[in-house]
């Protein structure tokens, strides 16, 4: 099986050099040095402060963005996962576009609402999972990636009538890379969920700016958890079917608790300078409240305040 990973980030390279360790084929696209580093001379991981894989540049085809993309890799891949940001979708969706073979799957593991639906138009529904993750992963440096929580990767159906079975092949590759993954029989539900614990906690963790555990505390707590039940109602306006308020609530505080020492990607990106993903978060919950007629202003104010910083 060839599989893609469109997006050579932080999660990209975990994928890679997971996968490495299989026998499925990979190419990979990315840009910039750390790109250049996985051409020449691999990739390092370091698995949750302990072990050290060292993955040989060998063991994948890597397409450089900076050269534009060759004939002779044109639908050639049988499973896409892309995993860059949200700002860099449109990119990543007309590569895959020239990457994915006819009855092929794709996926992204990108932050955020409205992508599969994008992948739908491109692709047709039959072609398009749900998918999220929990792993966490960072570059220190350029050729260097440090996985840093080992989670799981949740794939379900998203409008196509998937089922574990028909992608039963490529979970099994998942599966032999040690990625975890976990079929989940409502792909929308999946995403939804993903989605309300990136609202609460990005941009609050990114205006404080301090590591997650910081949104424990009862009063800042109480407006994260308010801030997920507005999106909540977002959803099921929808028709998702989801967990009642306490048990959104309870996931949230214990996605805070495991992750208490990380530094959310908002946060990261506020530091360096860089485009948040702000417009696919809460703007996004903001956008279809609209369409709802449901005010969401706690949304607004934080995507109003993010965008402005």
């Amino acid at each position: 099986m060839r599989i893609g990973i469109v997006g050579a980030g932080s999660i990209g390279s975990l994928l890679v050099g997971c996968l490495s360790k299989t026998s499925a084929e990979l190419l990979v696209y990315g840009r910039g040095l750390h790109a250049a580093h996985l051409t020449a001379s691999g990739l390092t991981l370091h698995i949750d402060g302990k072990d050290v894989v060292v993955c040989n540049p060998n063991d994948w085809e890597m397409l450089l963005e900076e050269q534009g993309l060759p004939e002779s890799v044109q639908s050639s891949c049988d499973a896409i996962i892309m995993t860059g940001k949200a700002s860099a979708f449109s990119e990543h969706l007309e590569v895959s576009k020239h990457l994915l073979r006819n009855n092929g799957l794709i996926c992204t593991l990108s932050n955020g609402l409205g992508h599969e639906e994008r992948l739908v138009q491109a692709f047709g529904a039959h072609r398009v999972l749900a998918a999220t993750t929990t792993h966490g992963a960072y570059r220190p440096e350029p050729g260097q990636v440090k996985w840093a929580g080992i989670g799981e990767i949740n794939i379900g159906p998203f409008v196509h009538p998937h089922t574990e079975d028909s992608v039963k092949t490529f979970l099994q590759f998942l599966a032999d890379a040690s990625l975890e993954p976990r079929w989940e029989d409502d792909g929308r539900a999946l995403l939804w969920n993903k989605m309300l614990l990136n609202i609460a906690i990005n941009p609050i963790a990114g205006l404080l700016g301090k590591e997650n555990g910081a949104l424990l505390e009862l009063t800042i707590f109480e407006s994260v958890a308010s801030v997920l039940l507005e999106g909540a109602t977002i959803a099921r306006a929808e028709g998702v079917r989801l967990d009642d308020d306490a048990v959104l609530i309870d996931r949230l505080r214990n996605v805070l608790d495991k992750t208490r020492t990380n530094y959310c990607s908002m946060l990261q990106d506020i530091k360096a300078g860089r485009p948040t993903e702000i417009e696919s978060l809460n703007t996004e919950i903001c956008r279809r409240g609209e369409m709802f007629g449901i005010p969401t202003p706690l949304n607004e104010l934080l995507s109003t305040i993010i965008q402005n910083l």
